[in-house]
């Protein structure tokens, strides 16, 4: 799970310092740096893939724009030449403790095993990683510096210091390198088994091409790195930032596609009817695979229901002609609409709620301003199922009262563009104009009232 954001100098945030929970609301006016806010983990994935990390910024993302139409838009007012991003997981369990195993083995001390082992406070219970980018010559980005190191509960950062932890803390005492990359020099990679000594022939310099990531290199030799793989994987290939076109949408989806969640939901059908298939044996008769609903599809159903009570039954359908999959809503009254003809507010409650009942749902998804086109009755629905991704984070993005009156204080992050700093975030139990909020008013009145703008 991701469990802190931090930027210096991007964009609209001269300094952004958040820590994100399993499921958060990022309210704020328009232009109060929510997009940018959401993004920052789908960026992360973006430059560990790109060839060229200003291709990253400057092209355009399928149906979204180019985060940049210039490199020097990137930095904040255009001050400098250089931004800084940065986010930390924590680990899962396993991960933990197969570091700690292999840490063990390169050991020969006993006592010293045994230390290790009865100092729980000691092991490595999060990454962080870190970015600083440089606008060269107008025209190229390259890598200043690059540092991912775990740390353990007994040596949390010290979050009143800003700026490159990595880049001032290497030798501090239960932080472990995995790999360093300073100032045009090569990247240093530390093999995890070994990152708990401190002699040099542990080290392997790589020269890495300015304009790429070395963190990239790690998917190579997972066995080396486990934890650095895994961040690897969860920034590449776990985090879905999904901003469906609604009109694509209404169209039957073409089979081949992707087994898990896309960013544009043009694979919805396709994973609803797998849904519906779950349980069904593989020789099944062709009247058997039309009828079969497996629990969970029935579950999803009613809770559309409970969203839009005037539908009767959800259905998904796999034309016989060419193989295309689409969804059939039965309404009151008898009568039945397929994905061409729904409404993009249907359309939408379906691709929200539809996301807790997957069986491979991704490790975080982000959304914007989930309420459009749903009616105000629905909202609450559309959070349940959002809030309820079991094992997944899911991060939101509103200015809308509905949302707020139905998300509760420490879920939110509140997002304010002021003169002299740019964009400010606050959490919500933090905010200044909240310290005294006890509940008598909701929160969508106070947002509407402009308290939270």
């Amino acid at each position: 799970m991701i469990t802190r954001l931090e930027a210096t100098r991007y964009r609209c945030f001269e300094q952004l310092s958040v820590d994100m929970s399993a499921f958060q609301v990022i309210v704020g006016a328009n232009g109060s740096g929510k997009t940018t806010l959401i993004d920052l983990p789908s960026l992360f994935g973006e430059l560990l893939r790109a060839d060229n990390i200003a291709s990253v910024f400057t092209l355009k993302r399928g149906s979204l724009p180019a985060r940049a139409a210039a490199l020097r838009e990137l930095v904040f007012a255009g001050r400098g030449d250089d931004f800084s991003l940065a986010l930390e997981v924590v680990l899962p369990e396993d991960q933990r403790s197969a570091w700690v195993e292999a840490w063990l083995a390169n050991i020969k001390s006993k006592r010293q095993q045994e230390v290790l082992r009865n100092s729980p406070d000691k092991w490595p219970s999060h990454l962080r990683y870190e970015l600083r980018l440089e606008v060269f010559n107008e025209r190229e980005l390259n890598v200043k510096n690059e540092y991912l190191f775990a740390f353990s509960p007994s040596s949390v950062p010290d979050r009143l210091v800003g700026g490159l932890l990595g880049e001032t803390n290497q030798d501090k005492e239960d932080w472990h390198f995995i790999l360093r990359r300073e100032y045009g020099g090569p990247a240093i990679f530390v093999n995890e088994a070994k990152t708990i000594q401190r002699d040099a022939d542990r080290e392997d310099k790589v020269r890495i091409k300015p304009g790429l990531l070395a963190m990239s290199a790690v998917k190579y030799k997972s066995d080396a790195f486990p934890a650095a793989s895994w961040l690897y994987e969860l920034l590449t290939e776990k985090v879905v930032f999904l901003a469906p076109d609604w009109e694509q949408l209404r169209a039957a989806s073409a089979p081949g596609q992707d087994k898990a969640l896309i960013a544009s939901a043009l694979n919805l059908p396709w994973l609803a009817l797998d849904l519906k298939r779950q349980g069904l044996p593989d020789d099944a008769a062709v009247e058997q695979q039309r009828s079969h609903r497996s629990r969970d599809f029935e579950d999803w159903v009613d809770h559309v229901k409970t969203a839009l009570p005037q539908v009767e039954d959800i259905d998904v359908k796999e034309r016989e002609e060419d193989h295309h999959a689409y969804f059939s809503v039965r309404y009151a009254g008898g009568y039945s609409v397929t994905s061409s003809g729904l409404s993009d507010g249907t359309l939408r409650i379906l691709t929200l709620t539809l996301l807790a009942y997957l069986p491979n749902a991704p490790q975080l998804v982000v959304t914007e301003e989930p309420e459009n086109g749903i009616h105000p009755s629905a909202v609450e629905a559309i959070l349940q199922s959002l809030e309820s991704l079991y094992g997944s984070q899911v991060w939101v993005s509103s200015h809308s009262p509905v949302v707020l009156a139905a998300s509760k204080l420490e879920q939110l992050l509140c997002a304010r563009q002021t003169i002299e700093h740019g964009v400010v975030v606050v959490a919500g139990k933090e905010h200044p104009r909240l310290k005294d909020w006890r509940g008598g008013i909701d929160l969508g009145s106070l947002f509407a009232s402009g308290i939270l703008g």
